[in-house]
This record gives C-alpha cells, sequence and structure tokens, in this order.
C-alpha cells in the first residue's frame, strides 16, 4: 500500500498501523503487507515482533531487498554482529554499488571497533554516492574517533542533528572502548560529545563515571573497575590461598600482608565514593 510507504517515511506509524490493521484482517498472510507492518514495529522500537514478522516476510520472499534490510538493522539493535555482518555482506554481494550498505556495514564495523575497516567501507560506499549520509557519517565518525577533538562540536553537533544514529553509534564506540579496557580514549569521545549535546543527561553521567575510573587514584582498584565482583572474588581467593600457606613459613609476614590486604578492602569501599563526589564539585 503507497499510502503506508508514505506514512512509513513520515514516521506517522500510528496512522499506518490504522490502514494496516484492517488490511491484514483481509490477507494476513500477504508479504507486502507483513513487511509494512514489520517496518511499522521497528519505527515504534517493537524490535522482537518486528523480527518475527521478516522472519516469516522472508520464508516466502528470501530475495525481497526491503525485508533483508530490515533483518540486517534488527540484528544490529540486538547486539548479533556476526549474524547482521552475514546479512549486509549478502545485501552488497546482490547490490555491489548501493552506498547506503556500504555506509550502514561501515557503521557496524565502528560498533566492533574495527575503525580501518569501517574508513575503506565508508570510502568505498561515497564512489557510488558522493552525497551518501550513511558514508559520509561513517567516515567522519572515524576521522572524530581516531583523533578527539578534530572536529569542532558544532561540527559534531551538525553531524548529529543530520544523522541522529551517528550519536546512538558513538555511544556504543565509547561503551566497546570501555569494555576493551581504554578507558582514556572512551572519556576523550565522550568529552567531545558533551561539548556538542551539553543538555545531554545520558553523556554528562557517562563523562563523570569515566572521570571516576580513569582518575590517578582508582590505579590500584584497577582489578575490581575491570573485573568487577569476579575481579574482587579473584583478588581474594589468591590472598586466602596466599596467605595459607605464607602462615606456615612466616607468621608474621602474613600478619602484616593481611593488614595491607584489609587496608585495600577499605579503601575500595571508602574511597570511590568520596571521589565522585569531589569530582563533582
Amino acid at each position: 500500500m503507497h499510502q503506508v510507504e508514505v506514512l512509513l517515511e513520515r514516521r506517522r506509524t500510528s496512522q499506518a498501523r490504522a490502514l494496516l490493521k484492517p488490511a491484514l484482517a483481509a490477507h494476513p498472510d500477504h508479504s507486502g503487507l507483513l513487511l509494512q507492518s514489520a517496518w511499522t514495529d521497528y519505527l515504534e522500537d517493537r524490535n522482537d515482533e518486528a523480527l518475527t514478522t521478516v522472519r516469516q516476510v522472508l520464508l516466502a520472499e528470501p530475495k525481497d531487498q526491503s525485508a533483508r534490510l530490515l533483518y540486517f538493522e534488527l540484528l544490529l539493535e540486538r547486539g548479533d554482529n556476526a549474524e547482521a555482518e552475514r546479512a549486509i555482506i549478502e545485501l552488497l554481494r546482490d547490490y555491489p554499488e548501493h552506498a547506503h550498505y556500504y555506509g550502514r556495514y561501515a557503521q557496524l564495523m565502528l560498533k566492533t571497533l574495527n575503525i580501518e575497516k569501517s574508513q575503506q567501507l565508508a570510502l568505498e560506499g561515497l564512489k557510488y554516492d558522493p552525497d551518501s549520509v550513511e558514508c559520509l557519517a561513517a567516515q567522519t565518525i572515524c576521522d572524530f574517533i581516531e583523533r578527539p577533538g578534530s572536529t569542532t562540536s558544532q561540527g559534531l553537533q551538525q553531524l548529529l542533528v543530520r544523522h541522529p544514529q551517528s550519536l546512538r553509534t558513538l555511544l556504543l564506540v565509547v561503551v566497546a572502548l570501555e569494555q576493551r579496557g581504554d578507558r582514556g580514549e572512551a572519556l576523550s569521545i565522550a568529552r567531545e560529545l558533551l561539548r556538542a549535546q551539553p543538555d545531554n543527561e545520558g553523556i554528562v553521567d557517562m563523562v563523570k563515571q569515566l572521570r571516576l575510573v580513569t582518575h590517578w587514584s582508582m590505579l590500584p582498584l584497577w582489578p575490581v573497575v575491570r573485573f568487577g565482583w569476579a575481579g574482587s572474588v579473584a583478588i581474594w581467593l589468591l590472598a586466602a590461598v596466599g596467605l595459607s600457606t605464607l602462615r606456615r613459613s612466616d607468621a608474621e609476614l602474613a600478619g602484616t600482608i593481611g593488614l595491607v590486604l584489609l587496608a585495600y578492602v577499605a579503601y575500595s569501599w571508602i574511597w570511590p565514593p568520596i571521589l565522585k563526589r569531589l569530582l563533582r564539585a
């Protein structure tokens, strides 16, 4: 239904759903209507329903380009990066001059911190469409990640206005860097994002947390910060085994190390909340 397509392009999903409901009641197995319903669910962040429906469409129409693209987007949302990559590669194999697909693949590579491949994909897509928003956004983000501060806050703000999805991509990059242990790089990017969007409370909280974990006084707590409860448990197990063994040969030294361990535990409990308040001051 052309009218539904127009409504979805304008993100008027409630009106689109109102038109689709009676049409699907009359033709429940119509692939075109089901696909429009899946896109409607996707635009409303009802991704589980959208994925179920688009899989149904692909069983009937495995080569449908729109369904395959939606399937890729849904896999990306779920964090199923390997399957998403397979889906976008197949799309590019069938549509090798489609710049949009290069741009989306480039942003998938950004999510996995494969910056070099992301740049290559963005540049390849720009050969086919120099004005591709997806490719331009991916290229700009790659430059920004490699050289935080090289993009002015105004330029970054313009990117985020023209391509709102870039904000989500950059936030995912910050999270991925933090999880990889590159907290300094994560903080640099988060600070630039904050300069571009100073009123974004989520970015404000992210910068505060990264400032906390990257502070020099948190260095002794690296195992706890890096591995959480697993790091704490590992420290206690190693300490227990080590002290038990040491007591047999040097009880006095074991007692001293035990006191140091207690001081470390107290430091890990007391100092981070104090530092958090100091950094807010």
